[in-house]
């Protein structure tokens, strides 16, 4: 038998029954958690299934054989919508607040490296002429733009180009080892989301996952379409399963990770 568990709107599971029982034993989960299994109606508080005893037995239950999906009180269909494993789609609201902490986060490690190597005279000297390349921008009809990247690009010293280049691609290694390892970003990991294959559920591979997903998408195509695909991308977020243009290219679903936690005793 496979049982599912809900706390918050948030869906965990599947358990065997003796997972959940220990669970009921040690606590970890209570009666006010919701339960459902092949052969409920709908789901129920697990006190109400096991008549308030802190043991479960399912022959002792009598209900129509369907699969509901997890329902709620939330507004967003998102947040119940039953996946495979017991997984619920990430909401819009997660999926963006993670992408944003990743790009505060890459943001702060550039910051650091550049400042923590430039002098006081090499700021001073920066500084000049970018005020230099500012007003050539605004007084030229048809400024050459990559020219004035170039010589601002020039004024920074070697050792904070160097700084900024092995911090972003120190940052960028650490974030493909999540991403291949446990389909997270540290945005994900901290508002609890995670990549899945869109039809098995599991960890999606690394050609999927970074290539397809992260490098093709995201690295490649942003900067050779430009923010054109940025924004059709995320139209697409909120389609149908939240699913952007790189998770239907990798064919990947991102899920809320499960709150409820089984820590395995060994009898």
């Amino acid at each position: 038998m496979q049982i599912y568990l809900a706390r918050n709107n948030e869906q965990a599971g599947p358990y065997t029954l003796e997972q959940v029982n220990a669970m009921l034993a040690n606590k970890q989960i209570v009666l006010a958690d919701l339960a459902w299994h092949e052969g409920m109606a709908n789901w129920l508080p697990l006190g109400q299934l096991t008549g308030g005893k802190l043991v479960y037995n399912p022959n002792q239950q009598k209900t129509a054989p369907t699969t509901p999906p997890f329902k709620s009180t939330a507004t967003n269909t998102a947040d119940t919508e039953s996946l495979v494993n017991g997984a619920t789609l990430a909401t819009v609201g997660r999926r963006l607040s993670a992408a944003l902490i990743d790009y505060l986060l890459l943001n702060f490690i550039i910051g650091v490296a550049f400042f923590s190597t430039m002098t006081v005279e090499s700021l001073t000297k920066l500084n000049a002429i970018f005020t230099t390349e500012l007003a050539l921008l605004s007084n030229s009809a048809k400024p050459d733009t990559t020219q004035i990247l170039k010589t601002m690009i020039a004024g920074i010293p070697e050792l904070t180009l160097v700084a900024v280049g092995t911090a972003v691609l120190t940052l960028t290694l650490i974030q493909v080892w999540l991403i291949s390892s446990r389909g997270q970003t540290v945005g994900k990991i901290l508002l609890k989301i995670k990549i899945v294959d869109e039809v098995s559920g599991e960890k999606s591979t690394f050609l999927r996952s970074v290539i397809l997903r992260s490098v093709f998408v995201k690295y490649i195509g942003y900067n050779i379409v430009g923010s054109l695909l940025f924004f059709v991308d995320l139209i697409f977020l909120f389609t149908k399963k939240n699913r952007t243009l790189h998770d239907r290219l990798a064919k990947t679903l991102v899920v809320n990770t499960n709150v409820v936690e089984l820590k395995n005793k060994k009898s």
